[in-house]
């Protein structure tokens, strides 16, 4: 006999050593559906490190905006950024984040487009010219410039102030600028809102963007916002939702603290939100057919709000995003068990459990002979 029986001696067949090796068998393929699906999860491990990209602006990042100012209209507001290089980009919402004017309960407000208000606005110059045989009447500069120069729109006469470093008129009586101010959305006469949606990219430094009333400008290295057309209006609510706000490209497991949040202005005529994020670049390593390294960024973030009366006490009221960079990352790594650790860890289960059910085996049974001996005996 090639295979060679135990005796009986050494070995038994019994009803409870049954139970026992099926209990293990059992508990073998649990622990194996286990471990093989341990071999199919993924898990994320992260790591902190100094980023090495923080230094210099050549590279970008991306902030994503969707927020809505429940009680400004689109016409009194500017979306602008800059940065501590200088740069500044002046009303950003007229290029890569769109506004959308919606009422007090957040619905959008049926209108006609930019384009078509543009167009009209276009359409008006021409008849202007016809009337005027064809040639397009000189601006008055309004003593700013030097003599046979023209100011033919509102930002002519601006950059035509800056220049000489006179302070801006009243542009409400300046002929270029009348055109620019609708009376009714400067009062906000029908309580309309204004919805920011978009993204738009910033040097990889220290910086701001704000929505703040008043068309911008420069004028001698200062961002200034021309608030005349508000002469008259003590009120300005800048109360908001925003619906999300993030730095670049979104993975998975990210949370952006400001999505959700809700504020609301009661007692003050007037008021600045501010704020102060830190971002900490991140980065994300996905595994398998989706390999691929994502670059974006976390962020914390505390705030802060300022009443003040506008009539009593002259400040810039609005909505500010402060925004510093962390010099360290995080990196955040997907991994899976490899196939020779899980083919160990399947040899462990079946040795381990083959172990331990053999040694209940012996115990059980050495225990129930002790006690038929016992009772044998009489004792």
């Amino acid at each position: 006999d090639l295979f060679p029986k135990i005796s009986d001696d050494f070995a038994r067949r019994t009803a409870t050593g049954g139970a026992i090796a099926t209990i293990g068998l059992a508990l073998m393929v649990i622990l194996f559906l286990q471990q093989t699906a341990e071999l199919m999860r993924t898990t994320t491990a992260y790591d902190l490190r100094v980023d090495d990209g923080v230094a210099g602006a050549t590279k970008k990042i991306v902030i994503n905006v969707d927020l809505t100012l429940r009680a400004m209209h689109c016409a009194q507001v500017s979306l602008d950024a800059m940065d501590v290089t200088g740069e500044t980009r002046l009303d950003v919402s007229r290029s890569e984040v769109r506004t959308t004017r919606v009422d007090a309960r957040g619905r959008a407000i049926a209108m006609t487009s930019e384009r078509t208000a543009v167009n009209a606005k276009t359409e008006a110059g021409e008849r202007e010219r016809e009337a005027t045989g064809g040639r397009s009447a000189c601006g008055d500069c309004y003593g700013a410039a030097e003599a046979g120069t023209c100011c033919d729109d509102c930002d002519s006469v601006r950059e035509a102030y800056r220049v000489k470093g006179w302070a801006l008129p009243d542009l409400r009586r300046v002929t270029q600028c009348t055109k620019e101010y609708d009376v009714v959305a400067m009062r906000n006469e029908h309580k309309e809102g204004c919805h920011f949606s978009g993204h738009f990219e910033v040097n990889k430094v220290a910086g701001n963007f704000h929505i703040a009333p008043g068309k911008s400008y420069n004028n001698l290295g200062q961002h200034v916002h021309d608030l005349s057309p508000f002469a008259g209006v003590e009120s300005f609510n800048f109360s908001h939702i925003i619906h999300k706000l993030s730095f670049g490209e979104e993975f998975p497991g990210v949370v952006n603290p400001l999505d959700g949040v809700t504020r609301t202005m009661d007692d003050a005529n007037a008021g600045v939100y501010q704020y102060r994020l830190s971002v900490v670049p991140a980065r994300y390593k996905y595994l398998g057919f989706r390999a691929r390294v994502v670059e974006s960024n976390d962020y914390s973030v505390t705030d802060h709000f300022r009443g003040f009366d506008v009539t009593k006490n002259p400040g810039l009221p609005g909505l500010f995003f402060f925004y510093d960079l962390s010099p360290l990352r995080v990196e955040y790594e997907e991994r899976r068990i490899g196939f020779f650790q899980y083919l160990s860890n399947v040899a462990a289960i079946i040795g381990g459990v083959s172990a331990v059910v053999n040694i209940v085996d012996g115990l059980v049974y050495r225990g129930q002979r002790a006690l038929r001996e016992k009772v044998d005996l009489g004792k």
